[in-house]
């Protein structure tokens, strides 16, 4: 087997964290465990184009996404059905499609994935044009991601104020929902298209999930009143969504939701704005993680 080339591509402000000892640690182990490497900063300018050029020059058999979700995503589109294995190190403030593979968040753990972990083959889904690999929503969570970013702060503090602050504005929407050749209609306050099974939380919005199956799931949450709220959290955390009247799921490749008023619509962590119209379709196995 020839010798690893891994192309490391940092989000020097994911998390709030100063990222100069994790350099020089990436830098140490590939040295130590004879992986040659480039480190590529992400600055927010043409970082697309920046990932594409060092790929085609450096050539790696392994691209590392440093950061969180968005981060992920932004590298995961330029190495979607190339063969490039795509591995995590969970730096962000949301670190989902991390906590779903079970990617562990300790450096020295991560890096040894490179030479110990496995490969594997997962689905992504197409949304309104954009590459999700792990959760969007439209309603209460892409609105409290609005809420979190707006008010500026970083970590697992800000985003709990940010979620008991949006928890008293929730509000409901009538959505219709065509997915496949079945067509549904729902008053919900939020409803996920998830390819994924669970938020960076650890709370499990489906309870369906198999990345590698090609289908992705419609997850329908309806009003419930306030007493009820901390019940159906519970039984998301415990994986048992399923036994709630308030809350549904769907099964499909192709999916349109239309919302009669505007609601705000989050893919991978990443705020996209206000719609009435959602479309999805499911990518089938066309990215190779490390897990």
């Amino acid at each position: 087997m020839g010798k690893q080339k891994v192309l490391f591509v940092i989000n020097p402000i994911s998390g709030g964290n100063n990222k100069e000892g994790l350099y020089a640690q990436i830098e140490d182990f590939c040295e130590h465990n004879e992986v040659e490497c480039e480190l590529l900063k992400t600055s927010g300018e043409n970082d697309p184009e920046s990932i594409r050029e060092r790929i085609e020059s450096f050539q790696p058999t392994t691209v590392v996404a440093g950061g969180g979700d968005g981060t992920v995503k932004l590298v995961a589109e330029e190495l979607l059905e190339t063969g490039i294995k795509l591995g995590i190190l969970p730096l962000g403030s949301a670190n989902g499609l991390a906590t779903e593979l079970e990617i562990p968040e300790g450096i020295d753990d991560n890096l040894k994935l490179l030479q110990e972990g496995k490969t594997r083959k997962i689905d992504a889904v197409r949304v309104n044009g954009e590459l999700c690999l792990h959760l969007s929503d439209i309603g209460f969570n892409a609105e409290l991601i609005k809420e979190f970013e707006e008010e500026g702060t970083r970590g697992k503090l800000g985003y709990a104020l940010s979620f008991f602050k949006q928890l008293s504005k929730r509000r409901k929407s009538t959505f219709e929902i065509q997915i496949d050749d079945e067509g549904h209609t729902y008053k919900a306050e939020m409803i996920v298209i998830a390819n994924a099974s669970k938020y960076g939380t650890g709370a499990v919005v489906n309870p369906m999930c198999d990345m590698q199956d090609g289908l992705f799931e419609v997850c329908v949450f309806m009003p419930l009143p306030w007493h009820k709220f901390f019940h159906l959290t519970w039984h998301s955390f415990i994986g048992r969504l399923e036994v709630s009247e308030y809350f549904a799921i769907h099964q499909g490749k192709k999916v349109t939701i239309t919302s009669r008023k505007f609601r705000t619509l989050q893919v991978d962590g990443e705020v996209i704005g206000k719609t009435q119209k959602v479309e999805a379709e499911v990518l089938k196995g066309v990215l190779k993680m490390v897990v």
